[in-house]
């Protein structure tokens, strides 16, 4: 059985902000005591003088006090537990972008998505397929409720829709696992699943290594039956134009220029298809749109306002997700003040009024990366914790078992491949 899955989207996600600023090293080089108490005295007096505004969310007593705290603790702590420990401290600033560029190595052979009945198990390896499609109950003997509690908290977000994003990762992470002592060994993890026949299965997990090529027991490399906004997920943008619903699809998954085609002239082959076939509803598809530069979409929007067709209720959709974060906020933002688009799906994982401009030092001993954030986009005169569709639509597994989509769905009216 070939199966597309959501698991290219979401495997490399928390790995994206690592990649795209080189952040290539395995695991901090060895470090002694001394060292860490100098990397920390580095971060508490680094850090508030690069970022824009590292106090918005707690206050500089706060911060430091974590810093001591830890400091303190260093002594009585393995690597994994420090990690955990600088993660904690990062997330409590409350931006999302402000991280530790930390890269595991290993990791459990699962791939996972938080659906609106559960996380589910979208692919595994042979050793483990009695949880394929199953539902995640327990970890470590421990609920998964009080899992996800403890994961959140070394979570940089501002909204729940970035923490359900980010938990499918983690919950694969065994050295994560460990340092938040939620699994006794970094080698295993008991997990506890509800099989799709509604038995309770608990197996000891072993991670792989990220070198090694498990044999998945679904290949989700066809994407023949996928719906339409799982395919070319290797591309940053395209469109299609749908038969019999008059409707063009256009998949924004990067704020950046493609190699070989300037999003500039996509714009205008875009339109030029949409005139030709005499097209009357655009669907925007931002669900898996990271960010980038949002200043590319400007193109987008001028051709989009030079035809009245769209500029009419019921003509134009903008579908977001928990995906949906940084510049393809922004981007979301002005067709939301410049059009009478209708917003469909999830919360973004992305807040409207955020910090950004992504920057990064280094925590000098350990070599460990730290983004922060150097300015401050206000778009909204409130200040919503995500941008919210008009229409809620939340997947659920049988949603992915049936290969549909009811975001695009609820937009064209109709079950179909789409």
């Amino acid at each position: 059985m070939n199966r597309c899955s959501f698991t290219t989207l979401i495997a490399g996600f928390l790995l994206i902000v690592c990649f795209a600023f080189g952040f290539t090293d395995p695991s901090p080089k060895e470090v002694t005591l001394e060292q860490w108490i100098q990397d920390l005295d580095f971060l508490g007096s680094e850090l508030p003088k690069k970022h824009k505004n590292l106090f918005h969310n707690i206050s500089e007593i706060e911060f430091q006090t974590q810093i001591e705290e830890l400091k303190e603790k260093l002594p009585f702590m393995a690597l994994d537990e420090i990690l955990v420990g600088l993660m904690g401290i990062l997330a409590s600033v409350g931006d999302s972008h402000t991280t530790l560029g930390y890269r595991p190595q290993q990791a459990l052979p699962l791939m996972l998505y938080w659906f609106k009945d559960g996380i589910a198990v979208l692919n595994t390896t042979t050793e483990y397929k009695d949880f394929l499609y199953g539902k995640i109950t327990a970890l470590g003997g421990k609920p998964i409720e009080d899992i996800v509690a403890s994961l959140t908290a070394i979570i940089p977000h501002e909204n729940q829709a970035q923490v359900k994003n980010k938990i499918p990762n983690l919950l694969t992470d065994t050295v994560i696992l460990h340092g938040l002592k939620l699994i006794s060994s970094q080698e295993k993890a008991p997990l506890t699943v509800i099989t799709t026949s509604g038995r309770a299965v608990t197996l000891d997990m072993k991670p792989l290594s990220f070198s090694s090529k498990p044999e998945w027991l679904i290949d989700t490399s066809d994407e023949s039956d996928a719906p339409l906004y799982l395919r070319r997920r290797g591309l940053f943008y395209w469109y299609e134009i749908l038969p019999d619903s008059q409707t063009i699809f256009f998949k924004y998954n990067s704020c950046q220029n493609m190699k070989g085609k300037p999003f500039i002239d996509f714009v205008k082959t875009l339109f030029g298809a949409a005139d030709e076939k005499k097209v009357k509803k655009i669907v925007i598809d931002l669900r898996h749109n990271g960010g980038g530069n949002s200043g590319i979409f400007a193109p987008f929007l001028e051709e989009l306002k030079k035809r009245p067709q769209f500029l009419q209720k019921g003509s134009i959709y903008v579908l977001i997700g928990r995906r949906t974060f940084s510049s393809a906020i922004l981007n979301a933002i002005d067709l939301k003040k410049q059009t009478p688009a209708i917003f469909v799906g999830e919360p973004t994982g992305g807040k409207p009024n955020h910090y950004g401009e992504v920057q990064m030092l280094r925590l000098p001993q350990s070599g460990l990366p730290v983004t922060y954030s150097i300015k401050y986009f206000r778009v909204l005169d409130d200040d919503p914790e995500s941008l919210m569709p008009d229409i809620l639509v939340e997947l659920r597994i049988t949603d992915y078992l049936k290969m549909t989509d009811p975001v695009i769905e609820n937009v064209i009216g109709q079950r179909s491949r789409f």
